[in-house]
């Protein structure tokens, strides 16, 4: 079952949509995510393989959209070696 953690719409320019872009894959890209929306926050700590989702629709109301999605598990899974 799914959980919002954080969620956040405002309308801003296109630089300022890059930018926050940017700032979010040099986080990423750190291993370290802290967001902010208001009062609320989420901090994270992406694993280092992670899933990577690109999506691009056009909608019914003639909008176009972008979706990304940066997914991974809480913890990394291991296996175990035995050394015989």
């Amino acid at each position: 079952m799914e959980r919002k953690l954080l969620n956040s719409t405002k309308k801003m320019s296109r630089k300022e949509a890059g930018e926050k872009l940017h700032n979010l894959a040099d986080s990423i890209a750190e291993g370290y995510v802290k967001l902010k929306s208001g009062e609320n926050s989420v901090d994270l700590q992406p694993g280092e393989q992670v899933e990577f989702e690109l999506e691009v629709e056009k909608e019914e109301d003639g909008d176009t959209s972008i979706e990304i999605e940066v997914e991974w598990p809480e913890t990394e899974k291991t296996e175990n070696i035995e050394i015989q």
